[in-house]
């Protein structure tokens, strides 16, 4: 599979770090994308947890009544990622970002990384029914029409077209954004269900609003976790999805110390 004119791939995994530290980073492999002509692959987990808006979100963070004061006082990072989207708390999950230089239409390189991703975990478990059913979504549901709703504010309460499900339960939220010649997407991937408490960091008009939104993620999301069993280990997923890489791009990845 030919994602990019870009022959020369670099496998990185950062580890654990700030939000700040997550969102830059991305947005430094892009110009090195560019100048370097090297696409990455990267991993990495969020310490603090953070809640990421997406760009056009965090413009008006305040308008979603963002719980700032909470979130100081939990311990929880707020960014602005530099791809569209909605609002994520990245806790209990493994992140990946590819960063790449196309001219191939964005949706193709949305549909062949999530299929991509979506081979990868489920080498998981080969044996697992549940995993053997995961899919990419085929039809998306109305957005404008579920924006009206108040219901578009978070990330894993809806899902788009080619995110990776399972019976209409997301588990894998991805965003991507063009810049120029470069695709910069990552996106999360569920391992446990802590991201659900993200409406204890929004303010509601009652309880019953509140409720509502629990309800939605309870409803439309789902986690390796509960998929398993187990909340897998981050290092097994990860070596999963760069054997799915390797092989759909035929390439061999090298790894970057960071």
């Amino acid at each position: 599979m030919e994602l990019s004119e870009n022959k020369n791939w670099q496998l990185i995994n950062t580890g654990a770090n700030t939000a700040e530290f997550n969102m830059n980073f991305d947005v430094e492999l892009v110009e090195r994308c560019e100048k370097e002509k090297i696409n990455f692959i990267r991993f990495y987990t969020w310490q603090p947890y953070a809640i990421s808006l997406g760009y056009n979100q965090g413009k008006n963070g305040r308008e979603l009544k963002l719980d700032y004061e909470k979130c100081k006082n939990d311990g929880i990072d707020v960014v602005t990622r530099p791809t569209g989207g909605r609002a994520v708390l990245h806790s209990e999950e493994l992140t990946y970002s590819v960063v790449l230089k196309s001219k191939t239409n964005d949706k193709e390189i949305y549909k062949a990384i999530s299929a991509i991703l979506l081979e990868g975990i489920k080498l998981i478990d080969a044996n697992n029914d549940l995993l053997k059913n995961l899919s990419l979504v085929i039809k998306e549901e109305n957005l404008l029409k579920l924006s009206k709703t108040g219901m578009y504010n978070f990330c894993f309460n809806s899902a788009i077209k080619h995110e990776i499900n399972l019976s209409g339960k997301k588990l894998v939220g991805s965003a991507q954004r063009r810049f120029g010649n470069v695709i910069l997407q990552h996106g999360s991937i569920l391992l446990g269900d802590y991201h659900k408490n993200i409406c204890n960091y929004f303010l509601f008009d009652n309880e019953a609003e509140k409720n509502k939104h629990i309800s939605e993620l309870n409803s439309k999301t789902i986690s390796l976790e509960e998929i398993l069993g187990y909340q897998p280990a981050v290092e097994s997923l990860e070596e999963q999805i760069i054997t799915s890489f390797e092989k759909n791009l035929s390439l061999e990845l090298t790894a970057e110390t960071i």
